[in-house]
């Protein structure tokens, strides 16, 4: 016995994992599956593109062509025509030109005989685009060559107008170039005569301009000022020099007149006056350092005259004779002597001089030096006055010159221009700058280019298999019908547990438990396998549910025929009828008005003992069975309650092996309820009766509701041309009524108990045919 395991019939949906996508890869494996199914398509379609492309091959008149290479160079010593940029504009430049209207017309004239597609056409408007189309001309800018090829149905035809061709766009290229360059010379040459008068007028007035300001200074090409101006500028220069002076020495004055008064030492501004009035000024100082200013004079006069001497020994005698290390100690004490005066001297002034003669003095000297300085700044702005007045009148006459010459500079360069463009023209040379050589001359053709046999069949072929592919993606489209194990994992993301076979019908109606009465059978060994693919599952399979998409998919004989396959093995199997709307189990074992899960979830007494009350055997040993039990108008609301959760949980305890046949899980929603309380869902699938939308709609259902779903299991299986099952086929109906809502009375809930009007072994659940396992 299995211990009892707790069951929540109320488990979240998030729960279960979210598979993943399809791959894409799968869905082309798939697709390629398809077209091998419908390969006749594929084949027909090929075969009708051949003989399509033979005929149009017969009828479709042969074309040569010949072709010719050109080499075109630029005739130009820039460096910037060299580059790959102007090769390429050359090049396309001379391709434009051998399809222009001109020189297409003026190859048509020139030839002796006409191509064919040229026959009979008069019209010239006409003769540009009939020979366009029998061109084609393209270039390699990287070695400059230019290909041009011309197809025609007459091979003579096609050396004809290349030959034409080429002589035509030389010529109308020379000519071109020869109408340009008359043209050309004609326009400069008016312009530089025109340009000629401008300039001589201009230089006239230059010239005179001149004239008037004297010719002073005025250089052409000279940015020298004019000298009237340079005056200006270094009489103001001076002029605030001397001001500058001025301030100064009025300043000084100030100072000295405030130091006297106070009675303050004179010695710093007796410095700052040195700086001013020179240094020899201070030896004229009354009663300071007369003689000590004369003796460092006269000391230094000797020092002089000594290095003098001594510099003019040294040239005849080295640094170590005797009467130049004499001369030189010499020196040095004189050196020290001057030294010494020189910082006597210095002392004397900085003790401080504050003696009235010194600055009566100084006093003196700063206003005879400030006279002098204020008579030249009087005669400085005077001079500047006059000067600046001149240059104010001279800078208008100026600037005109100044413009004038600006002026007569650009019209030179401009004459100079024209007359090196003129000495530059060539009326003589020919195709505009460039030079057109034939590297390939034409050869008359001998086998055609068109058309070929093998390339029009590879191209009408190629044409029929992608128009046959793209028809059996459309016809794949619109065929809603899942049509082999690998769509049905691929769509669903479900392993296929198994594929059953078709029933025998004649066995069937015999016994519908055909595996416990066939048990030999191919049929019988597809239930067997099912079983074993439920044993071998990672998953807990000791109690599962069966349902289906709709109604009539053979949901009910399946889950008879599996139960019996577990209860040949030794399970004790017990099988449930949830189908409380329409009872197929109920039917197939006989067990009308019976009382059952009914009666069991809406008791109130212990659950074990209803169950164990209502359990009925069966005739497979180990195999048993609780019905549905009397009809209910509220058949959800019971399988909602929490007693059938209580029920399952002791069928998994007392049993080895439990399936619940459920309803179908897009007519209501009564298997979502069932499959929370179940370890997993089985999910049966008959291909020729449900479409793939109604199969994704209620697997998706069921996934969104939280259920374990198991695998699926494919029914309604024969061996049919086409199939990827290898053949199925169906016929035995779920027994609803194709014209009866799932639900709606039926004569099983209308007729009393122990009636025998009705086929009691006929498998209202659809399970007529049921395939072979792949």
């Amino acid at each position: 016995m299995n211990p009892q395991v707790q069951r929540d019939p109320y488990q979240s949906a998030d729960a279960s994992e979210a598979s993943p996508g399809p791959d894409p890869f799968d869905a082309l494996i798939r697709f390629l599956h398809v077209i091998n199914r419908r390969r006749m398509i594929v084949i027909y379609a090929v075969a009708a593109a051949v003989c399509v492309a033979v005929i149009y091959f017969k009828r479709i008149p042969e074309q040569y062509s010949s072709s010719a290479s050109l080499m075109i160079r630029q005739l130009s010593t820039d460096p910037k025509l060299e580059t790959s940029v102007a090769a390429h504009g050359l090049l396309s430049s001379y391709k434009q030109l051998l399809l222009s209207d001109p020189v297409l017309i003026s190859t048509v004239e020139n030839l002796q005989v006409r191509p064919p597609e040229l026959a009979g056409k008069t019209d010239r408007s006409k003769w540009p685009a009939a020979l366009r189309n029998m061109l084609k001309v393209s270039f390699s800018s990287k070695d400059n060559i230019l290909e041009a090829s011309c197809l025609s149905r007459d091979p003579a035809s096609t050396v004809h107008v290349l030959e034409t061709l080429t002589t035509s766009s030389s010529k109308f290229m020379e000519d071109f170039q020869h109408d340009m360059s008359h043209d050309l010379v004609t326009r400069l040459d008016g312009e530089r005569r025109e340009l000629e008068e401008r300039l001589f007028e201009r230089e006239r007035q230059l010239l005179t301009a001149r004239k008037e300001c004297g010719d002073i200074g005025v250089s052409e090409n000279s940015d020298e000022p004019h000298p009237l101006v340079q005056r200006v500028v270094e009489l103001n220069n001076e002029l605030t020099s001397v001001r500058r002076r001025r301030l100064e020495m009025q300043a000084m004055y100030s100072s000295i007149v405030y130091q006297i008064q106070a009675n303050a030492d004179l010695t710093q501004t007796l410095q700052k006056l040195a700086s001013i009035v020179g240094p020899e000024a201070l030896q004229r100082i009354p009663g300071q350092g007369t003689t000590n200013a004369a003796t460092v004079r006269e000391l230094q006069n000797e020092l002089q005259q000594m290095e003098t001497e001594l510099t003019a020994l040294r040239r005849h005698y080295g640094e170590k004779h005797a009467e130049i290390v004499r001369r030189q100690s010499l020196v040095n004490a004189q050196q020290k002597r001057l030294t010494a005066a020189q910082q006597e001297m210095q002392y004397q002034l900085s003790v401080g001089l504050r003696d009235p003669r010194v600055g009566k003095w100084m006093l003196e000297t700063v206003q005879a030096e400030l006279t002098t300085v204020q008579q030249y700044e009087a005669s400085l702005q005077y001079e500047f006055s006059s000067a600046e007045a001149q240059a104010l009148a001279l800078s208008d006459k100026l600037a005109d010159i100044r413009v004038a010459e600006r002026e007569v500079a650009t019209l030179r360069q401009l004459h100079e221009s024209l007359l090196n463009r003129l000495s530059a023209i060539d009326i003589g040379q020919g195709h505009g700058g460039f030079r057109v050589a034939v590297l390939t001359e034409p050869l008359t053709p001998t086998r055609p280019v068109y058309p070929i046999l093998s390339t029009i069949i590879f191209q009408f072929s190629l044409a029929a298999i992608a128009l046959s592919v793209g028809a059996i993606y459309v016809m794949d489209l619109l065929d809603d019908r899942l049509r082999s194990p690998e769509e049905v994992r691929d769509q669903l993301q479900l392993s296929v547990l198994g594929i059953i076979r078709k029933l025998p019908e004649a066995e069937l109606k015999e016994s519908s438990l055909y595996v416990h009465s066939y048990p030999q059978t191919v049929q019988s060994e597809c239930f067997r396998t099912l079983r074993t693919s439920l044993a071998l599952s990672t998953a807990e399979t000791n109690c599962i549910a069966v349902t289906s998409t709709e109604p009539g998919e053979g949901k009910t004989t399946l889950t008879a025929n599996l139960a019996t396959a577990f209860a040949q093995t030794g399970h004790r199997t017990l099988l449930i009828d949830a189908d409380m709307r329409r009872p197929g189990l109920t039917k197939l074992f006989e067990l009308r008005a019976k009382p059952g899960l009914s009666d069991i979830l809406r008791a109130e007494a212990d659950i074990a003992e209803e169950c164990r009350e209502r359990i009925i055997a069966t005739d497979v040993p180990l195999l048993e069975m609780i019905p549905c039990g009397p009809r209910t108008q509220n058949a959800g609301l019971l399988l909602s309650m929490p007693a059938l959760a209580d029920m399952i949980d002791w069928a998994v305890s007392e049993y080895d092996q439990v399936i619940v046949d459920c309803p179908p899980s897009l007519a209501v929603s009564d298997a979502a309820m069932i499959g929370r309380c179940v370890d997993g869902t089985l999910f049966l699938l008959n291909p020729k009766s449900t479409n793939r939308r109604s199969v994704l709609r209620a697997v998706q259902h069921l996934r969104s509701m939280g259920l374990n779903l198991l695998g699926v299991v494919v029914n309604s299986m024969q061996e049919e041309k086409g199939s990827d099952y290898g053949g199925y086929g169906y016929g035995y109906g779920y027994g609803y009524g194709s014209k009866q809502a799932y639900g709606e009375d039926d004569e099983f809930m209308d007729q009393p108990e122990g009636d025998n009007s009705v086929d009691n072994r006929a498998d209202d659940d659809g399970m007529n045919s049921i395939s072979k396992a792949a």
